[in-house]
């Protein structure tokens, strides 16, 4: 009775986690013994359902080899979700929070020189319309509109000197709907340099700024706050060539419709939100002092600033963020920890046309969830 009574507490937090979550657990074959001297490969990849994911769950123990110091990280697609799990010797099955992340590949790798066998994959999935109720298979859902919309004429190779007969941008025009999501695939595997980074805007809402586009490409996705506009606006942000394909827009209904004048606030404007997805800026591989994050704020009075920021890129980790509307600072020297942590700053009512967050040193920090709240 008594080992009964344990299993079930130990079960308990993760039938929770799922109902908690309204998921699916889906297991997977993959395992195997990565990193140290006596295991031939660095890492274990899982491929990935197109649908948002809750949670992952495995078993690791580091019984091999004599040495004990074995740690793993976990990234679905280019997110880092754990860097640095310390694996015991006799083993532990791990559950992690994820918050409905979406990526091709759940990539488990070793973050010591030390072999761990990793066994018992299972990944958490929630419904593929979670978001906006689209049914990401595009052409909307009937007479509304509503749901994702490809645009598959607009692929095209841009920047740089190989693509520069296409120029430096594709421009979409948009339904006058409100958009909840963007979505496409981007490759920088034409020309010999690999620095390719984009800029993803809707009219004049800076929805992403100097996104990192790998060599063999992958999918890229932004949430959208609502924003009813003219054109999407996908540009180089560097002079390199970059491919663009399987673009999407997740549409909403007219009747989810937010007036951006009014924002998330009552309805004579008193006080209003802006959201922003964010990006990679600063340093050698996220475009330098050059690249910042703007939100337009049109005069607006700035009540506080939130927004998520790791500095878990490139070697080195002296990640430092300043914050300022137009010239007037409002946080300088802001130093990011590498695993990351949620930001939260004092506007002080400062007016301005623009919010802008930028690097105050020279390495790469990568912010996400920006969320200003300001009055008109």
């Amino acid at each position: 009775m008594r080992r009964l009574i344990a299993s079930l507490l130990l079960l308990a937090p993760i039938t929770l986690f799922a109902q908690g979550r309204r998921g699916e657990w889906v297991t997977y074959n993959e395992h195997g013994c990565i990193g140290g001297s006596k295991c031939p490969e660095r890492r274990i990849r899982v491929k990935l359902e197109d649908r948002p994911v809750y949670g992952v769950r495995f078993n690791a123990n580091d019984n091999i080899g004599d040495t004990a110091g074995g740690k793993l990280r976990v990234k679905i697609g280019a997110d880092v979700i754990r860097s640095s799990m310390d694996i015991p010797r006799r083993g532990e099955t791990f559950v992690i929070d994820v918050d409905g992340l979406r990526g091709e590949y759940l990539t488990i790798e070793a973050a010591a020189d030390d072999e761990v066998e990793v066994a018992d994959i299972s990944v958490m999935y929630g419904s593929a319309v979670d978001r906006g109720g689209s049914n990401r298979g595009g052409g909307g859902y009937g007479r509304d509109r509503s749901g994702w919309r490809t645009y598959e004429r607009e692929e095209s190779c841009i920047g740089g000197e190989q693509c520069r007969q296409n120029g430096n941008r594709i421009s979409i025009a948009l339904d006058d709907l409100p958009v909840l999501g963007i979505r496409f695939n981007a490759r920088d595997n034409i020309g010999e340099r690999a620095d390719g980074k984009l800029n993803v805007r809707i009219d004049d809402h800076n929805i992403a700024s100097y996104v990192d586009v790998s060599r063999d490409g992958k999918r890229h996705e932004f949430d959208v706050d609502h924003i009813v506009g003219s054109k999407l606006i996908i540009s180089c942000a560097t002079d390199d060539e970059v491919a663009i394909s399987d673009i999407a827009v997740l549409y909403g209904r007219d009747d989810d419709r937010r007036n951006d004048r009014y924002g998330s606030g009552d309805r004579y404007g008193i006080e209003r939100e802006k959201r922003d997805s964010g990006g990679c800026i600063g340093g050698s591989e996220c475009g330098g002092s050059r690249a910042k994050i703007r939100i337009p704020l049109h005069g607006g009075s700035v009540t506080s600033v939130r927004f998520f920021a790791h500095d878990n890129v490139g070697a080195k980790a002296g990640g430092e963020l300043r914050v300022r509307v137009d010239n007037e600072i409002l946080r300088d020297y802001i130093d990011i920890p590498r695993d990351g942590r949620t930001f939260t700053i004092d506007g002080h009512h400062v007016a301005g046309d623009y919010l802008i967050i930028e690097t105050a040193s020279d390495d790469e920090v990568v912010v996400r969830d920006i969320r200003v709240t300001y009055r008109e």
